[in-house]
């Protein structure tokens, strides 16, 4: 095995650029710190929101007085107290939503990581649309819980389905534009949050859910043409097979 003579240099700051993309640099201390901050509230609050029970103490209630049964503790209770007071149980979206905002920025650590450039590169996506989809899908969900599961108010901190935000939202727009416009809105809202909120196109999905089900179907039509190709090959040898076998016996009749 050879090497080119340039290859024993020493290195600097042109042939650092010129190393194997395959050898990229770790992450800064800084960056696994904050993922890591990241990772341990996220699951801290989605087991306060799992394990919620309406007799702990909180914003809303002084509670029954008896142990605490938030598994993450009086700020577990706290928590959830005060995210199903606020939204109800549109709460959950905050859940949603973080993780994939953590995600995204685990995925953004890491190519910065693996191309030697500042996470804070200022091509990257913004992050408000993050912030305004994550309104958008509180908003229009709590409203839509206030409307229409109005049956979930007894389990609710505050005794009001969607929150206060439902409540005030939810109640003005059925004022406003009555049941069935209030929904129409409110779900068109719930739509356009989701996507901006989780990062996704509509479009794109309904385009690729378009070419898995085209997909499936071409190769449905080419095993039926496959099966149907074979069948026709059988019945000619078949018949190939018959017509030499009467043939064979008309000669040895003469």
């Amino acid at each position: 095995m050879t090497f080119p003579l340039g290859s024993l240099r020493a290195e600097g700051p042109e042939s650092a650029s010129l190393r194997s993309p395959s050898v990229a640099p770790a992450l800064s201390w800084r960056a696994q710190a904050a993922l890591l901050a990241g990772a341990v509230a996220w699951l801290l609050l989605l087991l306060a929101f799992a394990t919620h029970s309406g007799a702990d103490p909180g914003f809303s209630t002084s509670g029954s007085g008896a142990a605490v049964h938030n598994r993450a503790g009086l700020i577990g209770a706290w928590l959830s107290d005060i995210g199903f007071f606020l939204a109800g149980y549109s709460a959950w979206w905050v859940i949603v939503v973080s993780a994939r905002g953590w995600l995204g920025a685990l995925a953004r650590a890491l190519r910065s990581a693996a191309v030697g450039t500042p996470a804070s590169d200022p091509g990257a996506v913004p992050r408000w649309p993050l912030w305004v989809g994550l309104a958008l899908v509180l908003a229009a969900s709590s409203s839509l819980e206030w409307t229409r599961l109005y049956q979930w108010e007894s389990q609710m901190a505050g005794g009001n389905a969607g929150g206060v935000l439902g409540w005030a939202l939810g109640r003005s727009s059925q004022n406003l534009l009555g049941f069935a416009g209030s929904g129409v809105l409110w779900i068109a809202v719930l739509v356009a949050g989701v996507s901006m909120a989780l990062r996704f196109s509509w479009l794109h999905m309904a385009e690729a859910l378009g070419s898995a089900i085209e997909g499936l179907r071409t190769r449905r039509v080419s095993r039926i043409e496959k099966a149907e190709d074979l069948r026709l090959g059988e019945e000619a040898v078949r018949e190939r097979d018959e017509v030499i076998e009467v043939e064979h016996e008309l000669q040895e009749q003469h």
